[in-house]
C-alpha cells in the first residue's frame, strides 16, 4: 500500500503529491496527519489518499516514519474542499490543510486525576494508626468521585496517603478527559409561533434540506424580523433526519448572545469555534464535532470547516460582513464561498441572512442565483423613528459638543425614562489625531504613512496598524508651541463627554481597546442586557446581533467616517452600519428612535438608511457600480508589493504590472479587462514596509486566476513581498 501525502512545506516546488511506502502494520487512513522523511529531515504531511499502484520505481519510493494522531483530521470531501480552495484561492495546498486542521490539535486532550472509593465500609478502629487515611476515606463517602488535586488541597493531606489507600484497595486513582471550555447554563426555551411570512421561509427551506437538494437562499430580512428563529427551527428540522448544522457569525462579539439563543433551545449538542477560545478549548469543541457529541456548531469564519460527516445545512448570519473574509494570510479565502462550494459538495443546503446583504448576494437572488425569501415585518414591534441631524446647522447654531440638541436631549430623557440607549462611533480612541494650532505638525507613526491616534486614558498616541505607542507631549516637539488641538473623535472621547455631561448614567464602552482581555465581549454584553448600564458606546462591533428590549435610543455620533474613505464601497458600508445600527432600537413593546448625525445629510446612502429602505439604496448604488465596472459586473484582485526599500517596491509594482499585461495579452480574451496602477496604496507604509499596489479588473475571474499565478511565481528581489488578493472586500 503507498500513500499520497502533501507535505508541509509552503513553496512553489513542493506543491505537488509524494508518494509513500505504508509499512506493513501501520494502521494508516486517507485524512491523517503523519511524518515522513524529506530529503534529509522529517516533516510533516497529509494524506489525501493511498493506492496500490504507486507512479514511481520501488526503489526510489521511502516509507512513511509515523503516524501522528488516532484517527483522520480530513474526511475525503474536506480533502476535496481543499483541492478546490487551492485552485480558487491560488495558495499552496499545505496553507489550505493548515486553515482547516483545528487549532491546539499538538496539545492533546486534557486529562485529569480523579478518586473514587472503592469499599464503602470502612471503621475508624482499622486506622487507628493512619488518621489521615480514615479521614480521606470518610471524605469521600460524602464525596466520590473527585478531583486528587483538589482532594489533597481540601483536607491538606499528600500524595502518600493517597497512595497508600490506594495499594490497600480502599480507593482507585483513574485519569479522566474533560473538556477545556463550558458554554453557560441557559434556561430552556420552547419555540414560539412563527409568523406567516417565518412559516413561509421555513417551508421553503425545509423542501430542500428533506430532497438533499444543494440549494442556496438569501433570507432578505429587515432588523428584527425573526431570523433567528427561522434559523432555529430549520436546525430543529436537520437534526430530525440525522444532519448537522453550522451556523456562522461575523464576529466573536456576536457569539455570546447567538449562544444563548442556541443552547436554550438544543442544550448541550451545541459546540462554539472561535478566536476567543484558547486553542486547547477551540480543539475540544473541534473533537466534540469529530466525536459525534455535538448536531450543531456556532461559531466564527474558520467554523465553516467543522468535521460534520453528515452536514445539511449551514447557515450564514449577516451575510455582508467583510469578517467573513480572511485578507491577511493566504488562503485568502471567503468563508461564503467555501461554505456555498462545501455545500454543494455534501449535498447540504446554504442559507445567508442579512437586513442589508452584500451587492453581490443580493443582485445573484434577483438574477435567480439563489433563492429569494423575505420577512418583511418585525416581530411585535415597530421599525424606529429615525430622524438625521446636519451636524454643520448645529455648529452654526453655536453648538460646538459633539451631541445635536436633539440626542442630547433624548438621552437626557432615556435616562429619566430608565430606557437604555446605545451610541455608535466606528473609531476607538479619543481623537483620531492631535495636531499643532501654531504649526499644523501632526504627530505620524515612524512606521507606518498613518496618523498617531490619541488615548486619554493611557495619554499615550498609538498607531492601530503596527501598535507603535508614545507619550502624548504636552508642547508641539516641532515647535515648542502649548496649544496642541485634539481633532476629530473616538469612542474614548464620547465616553468621556457622555460622564461629563450625564455624571449620574453608568457607562460600558466596547471596542478593540476594552475586549482585550478573553471573556470581555461577553462580560459587557451581560452587564449591559441585565441592566447593570444605561449607555452603552461602541464601534461595530454593537451594530449587529444585539436583541436588548429595553434599549429605545441609539445615537449615531458621525456617519460620515465609512462614508469618506477611499474605497468603492464606502456608501455601501455606511448604508449598512447604519441601518444595522438603527435596528438595535425598539425591539421590544417600547417603540424606538434613531439619531443619525452627519455633514452630509444629502447622501444617498444616509437617506435611504433614514428610510430603512434597502432596495431604494441597491438601485441608486448598482447604477455607479455598471458604469465603473465594479463588482458585480466584474471582478477585482488587488496586488499589493512591499518592502523597507521605496525604490525597489516602485520597480517591483511595474515589473508587476507589465506581468498583468502580459498575461492578458497571451490569453487574448474580448471580455472587459483594465489594470490600475502601480501606485502608493491608500495606507503606503505599515510597519516600516512601503506599500504599492496593481488593481486588475476582469469579467472573468479565471483571467485574475492566470495572472495571479504568473505573478506569484515571479522572482523578485530578497525583501519583496507580494500578496495577491481576488475578490477583495477591502483594497486600502
Amino acid at each position: 500500500m503507498f500513500a499520497e501525502v502533501i507535505v508541509e512545506i509552503k513553496a512553489s516546488n513542493t506543491d505537488r503529491l509524494y508518494t509513500y511506502k505504508v509499512p506493513e502494520g501501520m494502521d494508516l487512513e486517507v485524512g491523517m496527519r503523519v511524518l515522513v522523511p524529506f530529503k534529509n529531515r522529517l516533516v510533516e504531511g497529509y494524506v489525501v489518499s493511498l493506492t496500490d499502484k504507486p507512479s514511481y520505481s520501488l526503489e526510489k519510493i521511502k516509507s512513511v516514519y509515523k503516524i501522528l494522531d488516532k484517527y483522520p483530521i480530513f474526511n475525503e470531501k474536506m480533502i476535496e474542499l481543499a483541492k478546490w480552495m487551492r485552485d480558487y484561492y491560488k495558495c499552496y495546498f499545505s496553507e489550505v490543510f493548515q486553515t482547516i486542521m483545528p487549532a491546539g490539535i499538538d496539545r492533546g486532550e486534557k486529562k485529569v486525576k480523579l478518586v473514587r472509593l472503592k469499599i464503602e465500609d470502612v471503621f475508624e478502629e482499622d486506622f487507628k494508626k493512619a488518621p489521615r487515611q480514615y479521614e480521606v476515606l470518610r471524605y469521600l463517602k460524602k464525596r466520590s468521585p473527585i478531583k486528587l488535586s483538589e482532594l489533597v488541597k481540601i483536607l491538606n493531606t499528600d500524595y502518600g496517603t493517597i497512595r497508600a489507600l490506594e495499594k490497600k484497595g480502599y480507593i482507585e486513582v483513574y485519569e479522566e478527559e474533560i473538556s477545556r471550555f463550558q458554554v453557560r447554563d441557559v434556561e430552556k426555551t420552547f419555540p414560539p409561533i412563527l409568523t406567516e411570512e417565518q412559516k413561509r421561509a421555513v417551508e421553503e427551506v425545509k423542501k430542500s434540506i428533506l430532497s438533499g437538494q444543494p440549494d442556496a437562499y438569501l433570507l432578505f430580512g429587515v432588523t428584527g424580523s425573526g431570523k433567528t428563529e427561522v434559523y432555529l427551527k430549520l436546525i430543529e428540522e436537520t437534526v430530525k433526519i440525522g444532519k448537522s448544522a453550522i451556523v456562522l457569525v461575523p464576529e466573536i462579539a456576536l457569539t455570546p448572545q447567538t449562544i444563548e439563543r442556541f443552547v436554550s433551545r438544543f442544550g448541550n449538542r451545541v459546540a462554539v469555534i472561535h478566536s476567543g477560545l484558547s486553542p486547547g478549548e477551540r480543539f475540544d469543541e473541534w473533537r466534540k464535532v469529530k466525536n459525534k457529541e455535538v448536531d450543531v456548531v456556532v461559531g466564527v469564519r474558520s467554523a465553516v470547516f467543522a468535521p460534520f460527516d453528515n452536514l445539511g445545512l449551514i447557515i450564514i448570519d449577516e451575510e455582508h460582513e467583510a469578517t467573513y473574509k480572511q485578507s491577511d494570510t493566504r488562503p485568502r479565502y471567503n468563508a461564503k464561498e467555501v461554505a456555498e462550494k462545501r455545500c454543494e459538495i455534501e449535498k447540504a443546503v446554504l442559507v445567508m441572512a442579512s437586513a442589508t446583504p452584500s451587492l453581490e448576494t443580493y443582485y445573484k437572488a434577483i438574477k435567480g442565483d439563489y433563492k429569494l425569501l423575505k420577512l418583511t415585518r418585525r416581530i411585535k414591534a415597530s421599525m424606529p423613528e429615525i430622524e438625521v441631524v446636519n451636524m454643520s446647522e448645529e455648529l452654526a447654531k453655536g453648538n460646538n459638543s459633539i451631541f445635536s440638541r436633539k440626542l442630547f436631549s433624548y438621552i437626557k430623557e432615556n435616562l429619566k425614562k430608565g430606557e437604555q440607549t446605545i451610541l455608535f462611533l466606528n473609531r476607538r480612541g479619543y481623537s483620531s489625531f492631535v495636531a499643532c494650532r501654531d504649526c499644523g505638525y501632526v504627530p505620524k507613526c515612524p512606521n507606518c504613512d498613518i496618523s498617531l491616534t490619541y488615548h486619554f486614558e493611557d495619554k499615550k498616541l498609538v498607531c492601530h496598524y503596527c501598535g507603535y505607542e508614545e507619550p502624548m507631549s504636552e508642547t508641539c516637539p516641532k515647535c515648542g508651541s502649548k496649544r496642541i488641538r485634539y481633532m476629530g473623535i473616538g469612542t474614548e472621547r464620547v465616553e468621556m463627554d457622555i460622564k461629563k455631561f450625564f455624571p449620574e448614567a453608568r457607562v460600558l464602552r466596547m471596542d478593540v481597546d476594552t475586549t482585550r482581555r478573553k471573556g470581555s465581549h461577553e462580560k459587557i454584553f451581560y452587564e449591559f442586557k441585565s441592566g447593570k448600564a444605561d449607555i452603552l458606546i461602541g464601534t461595530q462591533m454593537i451594530s449587529k446581533g444585539f436583541d436588548i428590549p429595553n434599549v429605545t435610543l441609539v445615537g449615531v455620533i458621525l456617519a460620515d467616517i465609512t462614508l469618506n474613505l477611499p474605497d468603492f464601497r464606502s456608501s455601501e458600508r455606511t448604508f449598512q452600519l447604519l441601518t444595522q445600527v438603527a435596528g438595535r432600537a425598539g425591539r421590544g413593546e417600547k417603540p424606538g428612535r434613531v439619531v443619525i448625525q452627519t455633514y452630509e445629510d444629502n447622501h444617498y446612502s444616509i437617506l435611504t438608511a433614514k428610510e430603512q429602505d434597502y432596495v431604494k439604496f441597491f438601485r441608486e448604488e448598482i447604477k455607479y457600480r455598471e458604469i465603473f465596472k465594479y463588482p458585480p459586473f466584474a471582478h477585482l484582485m488587488n496586488i499589493v508589493v512591499s518592502g523597507e526599500d521605496e525604490g525597489k517596491v516602485k520597480n517591483a509594482s511595474a515589473n508587476t504590472y507589465l506581468a498583468c499585461q502580459k498575461v492578458i495579452n497571451k490569453l487574448q480574451v474580448k471580455s472587459y479587462n483594465k489594470i490600475l496602477g502601480p501606485a502608493p496604496a491608500p495606507i503606503s507604509k505599515i510597519n516600516n514596509r512601503y506599500r504599492w499596489q496593481v488593481i486588475v479588473k476582469s469579467e472573468e475571474r479565471e483571467v485574475l486566476e492566470e495572472i495571479a499565478e504568473y505573478v506569484q511565481n515571479m522572482k523578485y528581489p530578497k525583501d519583496i513581498r507580494i500578496a495577491v488578493d481576488i475578490d477583495p472586500l477591502n483594497i486600502m
